[in-house]
C-alpha cells in the first residue's frame, strides 16, 4: 500500500514538473531538466508519503509502543527509503529471529543503522534506545518518536539512567528493545569499545539476547544515486538468558563483541 501511494505521488509530481517547464521531449537540451525532474519527484513524493502516513497516525487513537499496526507502517516507510537510496539489504540468519521477547544488540556505524535493521523485523514492535539527537532528524525523528522509542543522553548521566530504567520496564512488559552497546558511531566496519552498562537492559529483566552484525552501512549513501550499495546484516543465533546468567556485564559485553567481530571478519573476506 505504501509503495502504491508513493508511486502515484511520484508520477503526479513528475507530471506537474513537466507541465511547469513545458517539457515536450523534442530536444536534447531538455535532458538535464528531465533528470532534475525525476530526482525532485523522488524527494517530493517521499516527503508527501511520510506526511500522509503521519496524518493517518494522528487520525487514529494514540497507541502504545507495542502497536503492531504502527510498526508495520513504519517498516514499510523505511523499506521505501532503502529503495530510494538504492540500497540492497542482504540479510542472513532471519530464521534466528525469535517469537519470544528479546533485546537486540548490534554494532553502530551510522545514524541510519535503524533504517537497515528495523524493517527486517517486519511486524515485530522493535523499539530502540538511541541517542536523543536522532529525534531531531527530519522525517526519521518523527517516526521514531511516534513509535515509542527511548532517547538517551550521552552527556547527562541521570537522564541516561532514567532512559535505561524506562527501557528495562518495556522489556519486562514483554516487548523487545534494541540498543547499540558501542554508545556512538564507528563510521565503518571496525568496532569500538562496548559499554558494559548497556547490557543491563537484558540482564535486569532476564531477557534473551539477539545479536546483529551490520556491514557497509557507512557506505550506504556515498555514491547515491549513481551506484547501488549492498548493505549486509547477519542475525546471530539467540543467546538465551540461561547461557549468560553467570556472566557479569563486562564479560557479557566481551562475549557479544567477539561474536560481532567474528562476523565482521567473515564479511571482510567476502568483499
Amino acid at each position: 500500500m505504501i509503495s502504491l501511494i508513493y508511486l502515484i505521488l511520484f508520477l503526479a509530481s513528475n507530471f506537474m514538473f513537466y507541465l511547469l517547464f513545458n517539457i515536450n521531449f523534442n530536444s536534447y537540451f531538455e535532458i538535464p531538466l528531465v533528470i532534475i525532474g525525476i530526482l525532485l519527484s523522488f524527494i517530493i513524493a517521499f516527503i508527501l508519503t511520510v506526511g500522509i502516513i503521519a496524518i493517518i497516525y494522528n487520525l487514529r487513537k494514540r497507541k502504545p509502543y507495542d502497536n503492531v499496526f504502527n510498526h508495520y507502517f513504519a517498516n514499510s516507510i523505511l523499506l521505501l527509503g532503502l529503495r530510494l537510496g538504492r540500497v540492497k539489504l542482504v540479510v542472513t540468519g532471519k530464521e534466528n529471529i525469535p517469537t519470544t521477547n528479546f533485546v537486540y544488540y548490534g554494532n553502530h556505524q551510522e545514524n541510519w543503522d535503524i533504517i537497515a535493521i528495523k524493517p527486517v523485523f517486519k511486524k515485530i514492535p522493535l523499539n530502540f534506545i538511541a541517542k536523543e539527537a536522532l529525534w531531531k532528524v527530519p522525517l526519521l525523528g518523527g517516526l521514531i518518536k511516534m513509535l515509542g522509542n527511548v532517547p538517551i543522553s550521552r552527556t547527562a548521566d541521570r537522564s541516561a539512567a532514567e532512559s535505561m530504567v524506562k527501557g528495562i520496564k518495556i522489556v519486562k512488559s514483554g516487548n523487545p528493545m534494541a540498543i547499540f552497546p558501542e554508545g556512538k558511531r564507528s563510521f565503518g566496519n571496525d568496532l569500538i569499545d562496548f559499554k558494559p552498562g548497556a547490557f543491563k537492559l537484558a540482564m535486569k529483566p532476564k531477557a534473551d539476547i539477539l545479536i546483529g552484525t551490520l556491514y557497509d552501512v557507512s557506505k550506504m549513501l556515498k555514491q547515491w544515486p549513481f551506484k547501488r550499495q549492498v548493505v549486509r546484516l547477519h542475525i546471530h543465533p539467540l543467546l538465551k538468558y540461561e547461557e549468560y546468567k553467570d556472566l557479569n556485564s563486562n564479560e557479557l559485553a566481551q562475549l557479544v563483541k567477539d561474536q560481532i567481530q567474528a562476523q565482521l571478519d567473515k564479511f571482510k573476506e567476502l568483499s
